[in-house]
């Protein structure tokens, strides 16, 4: 007999795809107005729900950067195996890889995720959605340190905070949604080359100057 708990629940599946519709409606909404300006009656609309029924899925206006932020994650999230098994070990290949996925998810939903950078120093201080944001960010940051650790130990990265080098790795990947206008014109593989440089250590000319 098939185990129930892995027979998958049609009300979940309904509740994991409206999720997904009410994302990318708010995220097409975001791109035309602010997230302050936006109401949750325009994000319904959006998704083509009826504006009282988007409470069936979200709790709050605040629960939709939570909801960002899940989706985002969970888009990033599929592809890490499949950055693991092509990447053979190699860590820093690994880092690579993984911060071009983020720096793809990034370029989908640029506003969306300027929004999520705005309004993370909120979600820090406050009690109820703190942990909820740490555990929903957690695979991410995860992934990441993953690589860090495994390349340390190869003796192929140098570094001495582990948590200091991955919010850094972060938020150069962020720099693109963070640019606003001075990158509205930056195509993503153009941002992607500039800091894949400094990663790699190429930023630094060798040629020393006499």
């Amino acid at each position: 007999m098939e185990d129930a708990s892995k027979i998958p629940i049609a009300g979940e599946g309904l509740a994991k795809s409206r999720r997904r519709q009410i994302f990318l409606a708010v995220t097409r909404v975001l791109a035309r107005k602010s997230f302050h300006q936006a109401t949750v009656k325009e994000m319904a609309q959006e998704a083509g729900l009826a504006a009282g029924s988007i409470y069936q899925y979200l709790r709050s206006k605040d629960e939709i950067v939570l909801l960002l932020v899940e989706s985002m994650v969970d888009e990033l999230a599929e592809g890490l195996p499949e950055i693991r098994a092509r990447t053979q070990d190699d860590p820093r290949a690994e880092l690579l890889a993984i911060m071009h996925a983020v720096l793809d998810v990034v370029d989908r939903y640029r506003e969306a995720f300027a929004v999520i950078n705005h309004e993370v120093r909120y979600f820090e201080k406050n009690t109820q959605y703190r942990a909820a944001m740490r555990e929903i960010l957690r695979p991410y940051k995860e992934a990441v340190a993953g690589a860090l650790e495994r390349g340390r130990a190869q003796g192929v990265m140098r570094f001495n905070d582990l948590w200091s080098v991955v919010e850094a790795v972060h938020m150069l990947c962020s720099g693109l949604a963070m640019g606003a206008s001075m990158l509205a014109k930056t195509d993503k593989e153009t941002y992607w080359r500039e800091i894949e440089a400094m990663i790699e250590g190429r930023f630094f000319n060798d040629v020393k100057i006499s």
